[in-house]
């Protein structure tokens, strides 16, 4: 009897592994180290994807994980940076209001822009130079600029902060002024500054983006054409050094005709 138990109790390890209740979680076990690894790669990934994101800076959306979880979500809808077939489309044009056929900047205001382009982030929210930053003196001098047309034109226009971006300088039109159809998408902004690197977003007319894009100076909005007017563009900051000075001089050009388009203007 003694040798029958020593034997039974012999074929218990056996008898336990097989068990099919054993051999369910040995498979599970076994997924789940499998998943694992890549899981956590994600979520390393994923969690220095995020800190880097925050150290772009404030930018419309919430500093959080939520707004970088938005952009992330929004990316599929990103468009392509730098073309611009979109502005001689007709349905496109036609998306522009009135005055879409329109040019308020002249050939010789946007020369070829010296340098390669800015390094742009790879986020698609907030859209921001890496490098080639301006000066403070550089902003100082396009807030000053802004002010300067709210003040020629306080009926139509002022300056705020910017509705979009929650953050920076902004010029506006003013609420009770008939304006350009776009401004209900951009919440009557015609520009506004980054005050971090430096860089702004403007309004404008098809041919003057078209222009704008093509000399260098800027470059599409991620969400223009779907979200917000394919005409809202982002353009550079002026890089400092010798030439800062009159590249904010073509910058203010190009806020200028951005008032003028937003405006509804007709061109003398």
């Amino acid at each position: 009897m003694a040798s029958s138990l020593f034997a039974r109790l012999q074929g218990w390890p056996q008898s336990i592994s097989t068990h099919p209740l054993i051999q369910n979680h040995s498979t599970a076990l076994v997924t789940l180290a499998a998943l694992s690894g890549p899981l956590l790669r994600l979520i390393y990934i994923s969690h220095a994807d995020y800190r880097a994101w925050l150290r772009v800076g404030r930018g419309g959306l919430p500093y959080n994980a939520f707004g970088w979880l938005i952009q992330l979500l929004l990316t599929p809808l990103r468009g392509p940076r730098l073309d611009t077939g979109c502005y001689d489309n007709p349905k496109a044009v036609a998306k522009a209001g009135p005055q879409a056929l329109v040019s308020y900047l002249e050939e010789e205001d946007v020369p070829e822009r010296q340098g390669p382009r800015p390094s742009i982030c790879h986020w698609l929210l907030p859209q921001r130079q890496l490098d080639s930053r301006s000066s403070e003196e550089s902003k100082t001098r396009r807030e000053s600029f802004m002010r300067s047309l709210a003040e020629a034109d306080p009926t139509r226009l002022s300056v705020n902060t910017s509705a979009l971006e929650r953050g920076g300088l902004a010029l506006f039109v003013n609420l009770d002024v008939e304006k350009h159809p776009s401004a209900r998408w951009t919440k009557n902004e015609i520009a506004h500054l980054h005050p971090g690197d430096g860089s702004m977003h403007v309004s404008l007319a098809p041919l003057d983006a078209k222009l704008v894009i093509e000399r260098g100076w800027g470059e599409r909005f991620g969400l223009g054409g779907t979200l917000l007017p394919a005409t809202y563009i982002m353009v550079y900051a002026p890089k400092s050094g010798e030439n800062e000075e009159a590249e904010t001089v073509v910058i203010e050009k190009i806020i200028n005709a951005g008032m003028k388009f937003m405006l509804g203007e007709r061109k003398e």
